[in-house]
Parts: structure tokens; sequence; C-alpha cells
């Protein structure tokens, strides 16, 4: 969330206004203004729990006046895998890449592009590929799925919940290819 400079303005002065009333009370609290703050706030017990309200509603007051949001850093995105000696971080970014490896390697595909995002109980992967023509699509998405599943897991160690596949369009099948066959071409 990102605070506009309107409200960190209304923030200002809220502090300075909390600041000035907070050490008002704390003086008050003190008997310090004689005469016309000679009141009930000012004996005891009543000036000691009006110098401690007065004293919070201060502190408070200057930690808003000195608020400042740390700029976060750039979101990098990835996955934290436990390892022997510590943590392990893998980018999203070796997770696509490997898919995008795997998933190009199924005979009948044209092209493959994957994304990557969090789940519940592991990562969600979404798999878009273009297929040759007479592929059976419905076999060749399920192959995907297991294929880049399973690829995943035991190179990375990260738990893969769920792997939906798009199949966007139909590839041309005269054109020629950049990628490795898996197995023997048609």
């Amino acid at each position: 969330m990102k605070v506009n400079w309107f409200d960190r303005l209304l923030l200002f002065i809220l502090s300075i206004v909390s600041l000035i009333l907070g050490v008002a009370v704390v003086l008050v609290g003190a008997a310090v203004p004689v005469g016309w703050a000679q009141m009930e706030l000012t004996r005891q017990p009543y000036n000691d729990v009006t110098m401690v309200v007065g004293a919070v509603t201060a502190l408070i007051a200057i930690r808003f006046l000195f608020f400042r949001r740390k700029p976060r850093d750039p979101k990098v995105d990835s996955v934290l895998v436990t390892g022997d000696h510590g943590p392990i971080r893998i980018a999203h970014q070796t997770i696509v890449q490997l898919a995008n490896r795997k998933g190009s390697q199924l005979r009948g595909v044209s092209s493959f592009e994957t994304a990557v995002r969090h789940g519940q109980g592991g990562l969600i992967l979404n798999l878009r590929m273009q297929v040759l023509p007479d592929i059976d699509i419905a076999a060749l998405a399920r192959e995907a799925q297991t294929v880049v599943k399973s690829y995943l897991e035991e190179t990375t160690h990260v738990p893969i919940e769920r792997v939906l596949v798009q199949v966007t369009e139909l590839g041309d099948g005269n054109r020629p290819m950049n990628r490795v066959w898996s197995g023997t071409s048609a």
C-alpha cells in the first residue's frame, strides 16, 4: 500500500497536534501551570495517570512524526527449499526455464510457455502450449502435466500443487522448429 502526499500531510499535522497536546497534558499532570490548571487532574493519584497518558500520547505522536515506510526491495519471486546446510532459494525464472525446457521436448508441441505462482501446498504452474496438427490434444496435455510436474519435483525438490494446461492454438506443422524432440520424429 502506497501512502500519497495528502495522507502524509494529514499524518504530519495529526502528529504535531498530538505531540503538543501530549506535552501539555504531561505539564498539567505535573502541576506546572499554576492557577488556571489547578483542577482535579493535578491532584494525587490523578496526576500520575494524567502524566502517563500525556507521555504515551507524545511518544506515539513522535513515532508517527518520523514515520517512514521503508521502500521494499524489488520483489524477487522465488521459493525456499531446505538444504542440509541451510535454506536454498530457487528463483521462479529458473523453474520457468526448467519447465519450458522439458515441455518443449514433448512430441507434438510447437511452442511452450510456463508461468509460476505460489499456491497453498506448493507451486502452481500455468502451461501454455501450441500443438502440432493431428495430435491427441488431451493426451498431450496430460503428458505435459505429468512430465513437467515430476521433472520439476525431481530436480528442484519443490512441491508442485497443480499444473494447469492451456492449449492456445495449433502450431505450423510446415515450419522448421528450434527445439529438441523426445523420441522419433513423425
